[in-house]
């Protein structure tokens, strides 16, 4: 159940509605459906905060994009400016700088860097079953990781690093592998170039059934490689600091209720999206609304119990288990402060 951080109840008395002005930088000629705040001299101003998307703005971050086009930032008491990510954008950075007060990063990422020294903890986590999936044609014959000896796999050049240790864990000798450098467009995988590829179960797959082709996918979650996705990460400096923190609770409980908005309805949040973004970058309304679908699945697979976006200790352990699988010498307890949640 939803409770109000600090600054919104410090609020809830004010006889005058706000609505949060949301500034998307880096979009040109992007313009957002909220309204700037009121200007009732007795109101006390919006705490601001910033958010770091992991990656260029689509269904995949709905969540912070539902909260703010639907005014759950305004209503939890903070302005927020959304900060579009994308190949150029090293997340841990700008939220160690402090340009980001929140992004989102992967909890193999998050690993990786407070393994380098990065002060940094998850207060949340969107997607706590692998989005990662090994993408054939349906008539490849491949349904098993085994079965890409002998075999083209298509992938980008950031994926090696998951893939060598997922081979390993599965039984696979990689030098029997043929890996293609061929990003992550599904062109290659069309037109046979590779016989496989891998991507996301959002992505790829949705891509290529667009064009009437059937796909099989092999999840790497169901082989013990479940790397969380989409978690909500700060500085932990910031937890410390009495302000940024209740911003932090604000941000939170304001992205948690635009997850549990976009699982009610993945379609009406794909639109959403799309009204925001779909001109500036591109999207394919129908392709938004089928990726939604899967996204709010993955979103509340594993979450049954606890609601969207909250982490357990279970869960925790759980990724202990992955980084040990994977070779990752990590804490995972030293990751994650669950103190915030719920607040």
């Amino acid at each position: 159940m939803h409770t109000r951080s600090p600054l919104s109840r410090a609020r809830a008395g004010l006889a005058a509605v706000v609505v949060s002005a949301v500034a998307v930088v880096g979009l040109a000629g992007c313009s957002g459906n909220a309204q700037p705040a009121a200007t009732d001299e007795a109101m006390a101003p919006l705490a601001e905060g910033s958010f770091q998307l992991g990656w260029f703005p689509n269904v995949e971050s709905m969540a912070p994009i539902v909260a703010a086009v639907d005014g759950y930032f305004a209503e939890e008491g903070v302005e927020v400016t959304i900060l579009p990510g994308g190949p150029e954008v090293t997340i841990d950075a700008q939220i160690v700088s402090g340009n980001a007060l929140m992004g989102n990063m992967s909890s193999e990422g998050l690993a990786n860097s407070i393994a380098a020294g990065a002060p940094l903890v998850a207060v949340g986590a969107t997607y706590q079953t692998s989005s990662s999936a090994i993408v054939t044609l349906a008539d490849s014959g491949i349904t098993e990781p085994k079965d890409l000896e002998g075999k083209r796999f298509g992938m980008s050049q950031t994926d090696a690093r998951v893939y060598t240790p997922f081979f390993e864990l599965t039984g696979v000798d990689e030098t029997k592998v043929d890996e293609v450098q061929t990003g992550s467009d599904p062109a290659a995988l069309v037109s046979g170039e590779v016989d496989a590829m891998s991507g996301t179960l959002p992505n790829q797959p949705v891509a290529i059934e667009a064009q009437g082709l059937k796909t099989n996918v092999i999840r790497l979650a169901d082989y013990g490689y479940n790397r969380w996705s989409n978690l909500l990460v700060v500085h932990k400096d910031s937890l410390e600091d009495p302000d940024k923190r209740a911003v932090i609770e604000g941000m939170l409980a304001a992205v948690t209720r635009g997850l549990e908005t976009a699982v009610a309805d993945p379609a009406a949040a794909a639109q959403i999206v799309y009204d925001e973004y779909g001109e500036q970058l591109g999207l394919d309304l129908d392709q938004q609304k089928a990726a939604a679908q899967i996204w709010a699945e993955l979103a509340t697979d594993g979450t049954q119990a606890q609601g969207v976006m909250r982490v357990t200790e279970e869960g925790v352990a759980s990724q202990q288990a992955f980084f040990d699988t994977i070779g990752l010498d990590i804490d995972a307890s030293e990751m994650f402060d669950l103190s915030v949640q719920g607040q």
